[in-house]
């Protein structure tokens, strides 16, 4: 069933524009039907020109442009985040995986029957689980009682009151040359951003890498690490052990994240930054010593 009939019989409304995926505010996909829950995000809803209908409270719906077709709800992120989940149980499905001759897979390892693309010469180590929606480039090596392709802490109320977990439909994107050491978990993407490990990036044992995070590549994260949801990291970053960055952070090039360090701020420049919360390391170590 097409997304659009699906939602018009979800939310018993008829619908004018096309609808080919659900989305956030930031969705890069055509045809997109997103939501306004909070009024501060219409700017982005409104300059982001893949977002076709919203899903939006009725006090809200004036601040969407006349171009937005627009839904009145009375729960804008619990009945998109319902149809969504409920669309995905019924209908998305991941292609047959495509697995390289070349690939050493331990016989204790897990791989998902679908969605699944395994490069060339790649290594997968003891107990590493492979679930769906995970692509994996050529010579990378992911070590033991690894889980990548799991779905994210996305936890949103059903129209029902419910507490539940978005049903994630994106990707883990891993590049070619990266090293994954020993029981890392990466989460895959969803609504159209994917989690996405560039080439080179090498990554120590026990980190966390949340849903639809970006790690450009040549980046280097040491052990116990946690980056959160939707964060940018840029390239030859280094993330110290233990370092936290924070949701939707932003990290340039070449910047330094120190041990133990929280992270909650972009960091702009290519500056070693640390502390809690973390500011750059010579202010840090000043702060520290008066």
């Amino acid at each position: 069933m097409k997304l659009k009939n699906f939602i018009s019989e979800f939310l018993n409304v008829t619908i004018q524009n096309d609808i080919e995926y659900t989305g956030m505010a930031d969705s890069v996909r055509p045809n997109t039907i997103s939501f306004l829950d909070n009024p501060k995000f219409a700017k982005d809803i409104n300059r982001n020109p893949n977002i076709s209908v919203v899903l939006v409270r009725e006090k809200d719906a004036t601040l969407l442009q006349d171009n937005i077709e627009t839904v009145i709800v009375e729960n804008p992120k619990a009945a998109l985040f319902s149809l969504h989940n409920e669309y995905c149980k019924k209908y998305f499905r991941y292609e047959t995986n495509k697995i390289a001759a070349s690939a050493s897979i331990h016989p204790c390892a897990y791989i998902a029957p679908e969605g699944v693309n395994i490069g060339e010469n790649v290594i997968i180590a003891p107990n590493a689980t492979i679930l769906c929606g995970v692509e994996i480039g050529d010579n990378t090596t992911i070590g033991p009682n690894c889980v990548i392709g799991e779905d994210g802490f996305h936890v949103f109320e059903d129209l029902n009151a419910t507490k539940r977990i978005v049903i994630h439909d994106g990707f883990v994107k891993i590049g070619k040359n990266v090293d994954i050491q020993a029981s890392v978990t990466v989460d895959k993407g969803f609504m159209g951003r994917n989690t996405v490990i560039g080439d080179e990036c090498k990554i120590d044992n026990a980190v966390h890498i949340a849903h639809r995070v970006h790690v450009g590549r040549k980046t280097l994260i040491a052990s116990g690490a946690c980056i959160a949801g939707s964060a940018d990291i840029g390239e030859n970053v280094w993330i110290g052990p233990h370092s936290v960055i924070s949701n939707r952070v932003s990290i340039c090039d070449n910047a330094k994240i120190l041990i133990g360090s929280i992270v909650i701020r972009n960091i702009k420049k290519a500056i070693s930054v640390s502390g809690n919360f973390a500011v750059e390391h010579a202010k840090h170590i000043k702060s520290q010593c008066s």
